[in-house]
């Protein structure tokens, strides 16, 4: 038992490390764009113009959004937008606008854009870690 016990271990450190992170480009240019846009007509009357929160709707960028993610993937929060975005009428835009307004969410944070447009699917985004700071692979 214990050999597999260790067996797991070291499995696990191995798929830790094949995993993305924010800071690995997972979204691109275009993409947040698209979700900028997206975000001004369905977000911004919550969470504000510069992403920093309002009354009773969190911040999206900066310190305090880093922290409470940080740890986190990008797969938990398309999943957390998708099933309670926009506030008065959840799941209600098409996946491509989650995954683009996700992605202004990443730009917003600094994080840094990549060729490849992010997936729309959070299942599939479940190895992209959200980093506060980057990480040493």
């Amino acid at each position: 038992m214990q050999r597999f016990a260790i067996i797991l271990l070291a499995l696990s450190c191995c798929f830790a490390a094949l995993g993305r992170s924010v800071w690995d480009g997972v979204y691109t240019k275009e993409q947040a764009l698209r979700g900028q846009t997206a975000y001004r007509e369905e977000c911004a009357r919550c969470h504000s113009e510069n992403l920093g929160g309002g009354e009773g709707s969190p911040a999206l960028a900066g310190g305090d959004f880093l922290k409470n993610w940080n740890g986190k993937t990008v797969g938990d929060l398309l999943d957390r937008i998708v099933k309670t975005m926009p506030a008065d009428d959840p799941g209600n835009l098409a996946r491509r606008q989650y995954a683009d307004i996700t992605a202004w969410v990443l730009n917003s944070n600094e994080f840094p854009a990549g060729p490849k447009d992010l997936d729309s699917t959070p299942s599939t985004l479940t190895d992209v870690a959200i980093e506060e700071k980057r990480e040493k692979k």
